[in-house]
């Protein structure tokens, strides 16, 4: 992704942020994330689109749990793009996943 700054995805971010606070709705998440996805579809770069599919899957856990894990198996997909054929390029990403839930689970 060339411009990091890209207004849809912030606003995505902000979406899941306000929604975790309890101040947005189930369907704000979600045109957010279809916001980003058409980012996505738009893109003629592999590795740009399925970054962006990462962040559409990560916005939307609001909606439902179940697109965190599409969202880290995306990233795998990244990683496998950037580093062909690399096993430990894609078993740092995975360990790394693995790290946060736990630091996740240490904080609560």
């Amino acid at each position: 992704m060339k411009n990091m700054k890209n207004p849809i995805i912030k606003a995505g971010y902000d979406v899941n942020e306000s929604w975790q606070k309890g101040n947005a709705r189930i369907h704000d998440v979600r045109q957010a994330g279809f916001k980003i996805h058409q980012l996505a579809k738009s893109s003629q770069d592999i590795v740009a689109q399925t970054a962006l599919r990462v962040v559409g899957q990560a916005v939307v856990t609001g909606h439902m749990r179940e697109h965190a894990m599409v969202s880290s198996d995306y990233a795998v997909k990244v990683i496998n793009l950037l580093f062909p054929n690399d096993i430990n390029a894609v078993r740092q990403e995975r360990f790394w996943q693995l790290e946060q839930l736990k630091n996740i689970e240490d904080e609560s």
